[in-house]
């Protein structure tokens, strides 16, 4: 199962555990007021417990699957894209309380690529689909792939960018990159950069694993821990430490999870545990 769909299946079983009403539907954005949360700011866990103390009991979830048509928009989807037919692409939860529609939305990396295939594709002026390999602007195979790989590099270079949760690493690729930058070098890099990303962030976490035992240790020791009171904010204390030990990459969530509970048990079973504020 991937990984938006295992989201999806989270939010069914949380509503049937709470029991809570789940619609199959989210309402629209920019109808009134609403706040749009980010899976980098809270993560789903912590969304749906704030859906449980304040939604009313009701619960909104929309996911959606990418299933291309011969008559889209975006005609001749490449092959990259066309192996995702069928699976989940973006999922939406929502619940309202107090007037205000709370939001947390999370795409898949090549879901942002074809919504901006099909926004261009219906754009009002849209830019002659031949000025991208016709004309001054023509790039040969090599040229392109020397601009993409120099792109990918400074992208990859970029702490934000390392930083960013798989989610949301093509996202914030797609606010650094020039915006002057020929289009299939910009595809191209922002693709090179988000799978090198990973397979550096597996390799970091991978050797990683093996030390959490020593690394809750240390996470006790430090100042951030030991003044966060709440087990939001410890987890939280938690990630950033392990970016801090992987190279500026983020962490599984399962990952910071585990660390922060070895943490918590060290904490409990210590003969002489560090003091938290």
């Amino acid at each position: 199962m991937d990984e938006l769909a295992q989201l999806s299946t989270a939010v069914t079983e949380f509503a049937a555990r709470t029991s809570m009403t789940l619609v199959p539907a989210v309402p629209e954005h920019d109808t009134g007021s609403e706040v749009c949360i980010q899976p980098g700011t809270l993560d789903l866990p912590g969304f749906l417990s704030l859906a449980e103390k304040l939604g009313g009991g009701v619960l909104y979830l929309k996911a959606e699957p990418f299933e291309p048509e011969h008559d889209d928009a975006a005609e001749n989807p490449p092959e990259h894209l066309l192996k995702h037919r069928g699976n989940i692409g973006r999922v939406s939860v929502a619940f309202a309380a107090n007037g205000i529609v709370h939001f947390w939305e999370q795409e898949a990396p090549w879901y942002y690529e074809w919504q901006d295939r099909e926004n261009s594709a219906y754009s009002r002026f849209p830019a002659p689909r031949g000025n991208l390999d016709d004309g001054p602007e023509r790039l040969s195979g090599e040229e392109r792939a020397r601009l993409a790989d120099e792109l990918a590099n400074t992208l990859l270079a970029s702490p934000e960018f390392r930083a960013a949760k798989m989610g949301a690493r093509q996202r914030v690729a797609r606010f650094a990159v020039p915006p002057d930058t020929h289009e299939w070098v910009r595809w191209d890099a922002i693709r090179e950069a988000c799978d090198r990303a990973e397979v550096l962030a597996q390799t970091q976490y991978a050797s990683i694993t093996d030390r959490l035992d020593g690394l809750a240790a240390e996470l006790l020791t430090t100042p951030a821990y030991q003044q966060a009171s709440s087990p939001a904010a410890r987890k939280q204390v938690a990630e950033q430490f392990l970016i801090s030990q992987a190279d500026g990459f983020s962490p599984p969530a399962h990952l910071r999870d585990e660390l922060y509970a070895r943490s918590q048990r060290l904490l409990k079973t210590a003969k002489h545990p560090p003091a938290l504020l």
